[in-house]
């Protein structure tokens, strides 16, 4: 975009105040862009979480009160209250615990491997069966004589114009093979020509 057309608060002149050295003293006029813009912050207003609103709350209440509605609505059986008294201890005394614990997940963990490996191992074998029965049904449907079928399917099929009354009409007529000559006059386009037309 040109900036030809915007004015300037020092036009330039020619002559003497021309490359630079014109001094200009402080001007009294400035562009509303030079003002300052957005000098203050956007403060919250009541309900928006503010400073004494947060001072006042308990957040450890609430956290545990959404907790609690969360789980009662997941599980009927679930006290919150003995969750909270069984969190209570496993801080008194968790040295002997989490040992203990570990030692509990990773039995878990081994017996949850091995029922994956011997349920893949089913699988496996449940496959390789049914590829079984698949060909064995091909092959027995492949072979004639144990599907009990009569001689006479393995006759050729007819086809749909065996019986058609005008088949093979022109049997009797030769055809006559076409041939190419160069020359025009002697060609059988011409002398067919002739004979149709100028007799």
């Amino acid at each position: 975009m040109t900036t030809a057309a915007r004015p300037t608060w020092a036009p330039a002149k020619g002559g003497d105040e021309q490359g630079g050295t014109r001094i200009f003293g402080p001007s009294q006029k400035y562009s509303s862009r030079d003002m300052a813009a957005h000098t203050s912050l956007k403060p919250r207003k009541p309900g928006q979480d503010t400073q004494d609103e947060l001072q006042k709350k308990n957040l450890r209440e609430e956290l545990e009160e959404s907790e609690r509605k969360h789980y009662s609505s997941k599980d009927k059986s679930y006290s919150y209250d003995r969750d909270r008294r069984r969190g209570n201890q496993l801080l008194l005394e968790d040295d002997d615990d989490e040992e203990d614990d570990m030692e509990a997940l990773l039995a878990e963990l081994e017996q949850i491997k091995k029922e994956k490996a011997e349920e893949k191992l089913r699988k496996e074998r449940l496959e390789r069966e049914e590829e079984l029965k698949v060909k064995e049904a091909e092959l027995l449907r492949g072979n004639p004589l144990l599907n009990g079928a009569a001689p006479a399917s393995f006759s050729v099929k007819r086809r749909w114009d065996d019986d058609v009354v005008f088949k093979n009409q022109a049997r009797g007529e030769t055809k006559t093979p076409k041939r190419f000559i160069n020359d025009t006059v002697r060609s059988d386009f011409h002398r067919k020509f002739l004979q149709k037309y100028m007799k």
